[in-house]
Order: structure tokens, then C-alpha cells, then sequence
């Protein structure tokens, strides 16, 4: 994306030519009233002109500074979404810390509900270019649909967002939809529910408890479900981070 400087930069070299252009008029004009009074309009006109072209850059600098970057993101991001492959079905998980040679990665519970309520704890994660790993759930809360999986590796993890997003900021979504891993979506966030982010990016079985981030990368929620339906598209749901980070001590 263009920075400001750049924008700003392009707006001074103009400003630059028009005064330069005033100071040739002037010349022209020493000593002659009518091109004095020519002068007089045209150097309103040039003034008005330049601070049309300032506000104009203004506008695109700000949309810029709005929109997110999707291909510097989703390569940031990859690298810690990893499938989860049980023998039921699959899932996604997201590295939320790291240390110590192990990390933790969150999910939805629901993506791992066989395997725990099957006294079990190990699934297999997956992701494009590096070997399998296992990873173990230490951690779930049944009533927040999360689990936390630990693998005993060290891995790039995500940070999560500071701030609460607002209604119509960007996000970017990575999951395993049907399988297919590192899928990326983008959307924006449609609304703030009492216990959930909604958002438009879509989101397909084995999507579930992939990444929703922010412009820079920051992780927003987890995502959880999608309304389904007659006519009903765009309509996608999150676990807010917040609420994984204090029940699973996760982050």
C-alpha cells in the first residue's frame, strides 16, 4: 500500500509548480494593472485547486491507511493455522503462545468433542510443507465451545488484538474449509453481539476454530459457526479472543 509520505510528496511537487507558475505571472505582471487584476484570479483559482488536490489526497491516504494488506497478513498467519485431523472429522487450530519448545494452540471444542468425550487427548495437526505433528488437549470449556491443544514444538504464534474492533473494519479469516488447508477469506465485522463478533468472510465446515484477525494481524475471535438457510450468506460467527484468553488462561 502507498504511505501518507508518498501521498503528501506527490501533493507538495504540485503545489510547488502552481506557486512557481504565480511567481512567472507576477513577473509578467509588474507594472501592468489589468494583468495584475488576471493575476489576482488566477491566483485564487490556483489556491482553490491546490486545497481541492490537498483534500483529495487526504481521502485516498486515509482509505489506503484503512484497507487491509491481505497478501502481507495472510502470510504472516499461515504460518501458525494448522489443520486439526481426527478420526471424525477436521478442524482448524491457531498457535495463540509459545515458549519453553512447546505451544499452545486454540480451537473449538466441538472440533475436538469426539475425542475428549472419548477419554482420549491426542489429535494430528497438519499443515502445507512441514511434517505432522501430535498435539495433545490439555484444556476445554464445553460452554465456550474452546479447547486447548498443546504440541510439543516450538512454533510462530499469533498476538492478540489490544483493541475491540468496530463495525465495518477489515478482517481476514484462515481455516481448513473441507480440508483444504491455509484457505484464506476476507470480509469485514458486520456486528458486535452480546457473546459473539459477527462477520461476512465465509466460513465452511473444518473452517471452525481458525483466526479471525485484524488489518495488522491481531487475533479478533475464533471463528465458531455460520448461520445456515434459505438466502442466508455472510453471516459467520466468532468466539471474541477475549473470552479464550480468560477461560483457557491461554494467552
Amino acid at each position: 500500500m502507498r504511505g501518507s509520505t508518498g501521498g503528501w510528496a506527490f501533493s507538495g511537487a504540485v503545489a510547488a509548480l502552481l506557486l512557481g507558475a504565480l511567481g512567472f505571472l507576477a513577473g509578467q505582471a509588474h507594472g501592468d494593472a489589468d494583468a495584475r487584476t488576471r493575476l489576482a484570479r488566477e491566483t485564487r483559482t490556483l489556491r482553490a485547486d491546490t486545497a481541492a488536490l490537498r483534500d483529495r489526497m487526504s481521502l485516498v491516504e486515509s482509505r489506503q491507511a484503512g484497507e487491509a494488506d491481505t497478501s502481507t497478513i495472510s502470510k504472516t498467519v499461515l504460518r501458525s493455522v494448522f489443520t486439526v485431523d481426527t478420526d471424525k472429522g477436521l478442524g482448524t487450530a491457531f498457535v495463540i503462545s509459545s515458549s519453553a519448545g512447546k505451544s499452545n494452540l486454540l480451537t473449538d471444542f466441538h472440533v475436538v468433542a469426539d475425542v475428549w468425550n472419548a477419554g482420549q487427548h491426542q489429535v494430528t495437526l497438519r499443515q502445507e510443507g512441514r511434517p505432522q505433528l501430535t498435539g495433545t488437549i490439555t484444556k476445554v470449556d464445553t460452554s465456550a465451545d474452546l479447547a486447548l491443544i498443546q504440541a510439543e514444538s516450538a512454533l510462530p504464534a499469533l498476538t492478540r488484538a489490544s483493541a475491540s474492533p468496530v463495525v465495518g473494519d477489515p478482517v481476514v479469516v484462515v481455516g481448513s474449509p473441507l480440508g483444504l488447508d491455509g484457505t484464506v477469506s476476507t470480509g469485514i465485522v458486520s456486528a458486535l453481539r452480546d457473546a459473539f463478533l459477527q462477520f461476512s468472510a465465509p466460513v465452511s465446515p473444518g473452517s471452525s476454530g481458525g483466526p479471525v484477525v485484524d488489518r495488522t494481524g491481531h487475533v479478533l475471535g475464533i471463528a465458531r459457526a455460520k448461520e445456515v438457510g434459505t438466502g442466508a450468506e455472510g453471516l459467520s460467527f466468532a468466539t471474541p479472543i477475549a473470552v479464550a484468553c480468560a477461560t483457557l488462561s491461554a494467552c
